[in-house]
């Protein structure tokens, strides 16, 4: 009885060390995985992040050269003369009846093809 349990131990000896290092490489393996997600999920909070440090910069040294109200007064004229076309471009009847056109023309295609397919 003692050999058996000797020979039990001493095999449980010899086979948990490779049961642990299989564990330490799937360990590994989803931890190198979990990593890889991580960096993915937070790129992109990290490139806005990058951009914001970037323009507080550029902003900063436009304040310290004085050109900052030059520029930000710039780029309102700009906003403020793409909401007027944006404006101008709604209220022209054109573009609704072209789109109007161009959709008739489309399902009139349609039902020629379909037509064609059912003969």
């Amino acid at each position: 009885m003692k050999k058996y349990v000797l020979l039990a131990g001493l095999s449980i000896a010899l086979i948990s060390p490779n049961l642990f290092a299989q564990n330490l490489l799937k360990d590994a393996v989803r931890l190198n995985r979990d990593i890889k997600e991580t960096k993915a999920e937070y790129k992109g909070e990290l490139r806005r992040t990058e951009h914001k440090l970037k323009k507080a910069r550029k902003n900063a040294e436009e304040l310290a050269d004085g050109s900052y109200t030059k520029h930000q007064l710039s780029k309102a004229e700009r906003e403020a003369a793409k909401k007027v076309e944006k404006i101008k471009d709604g209220l022209d009847p054109r573009d609704e009846i072209s789109d109007k056109v161009r959709r008739d023309i489309k399902r009139e295609k349609r039902k020629a093809i379909d037509n064609w397919l059912a003969e």
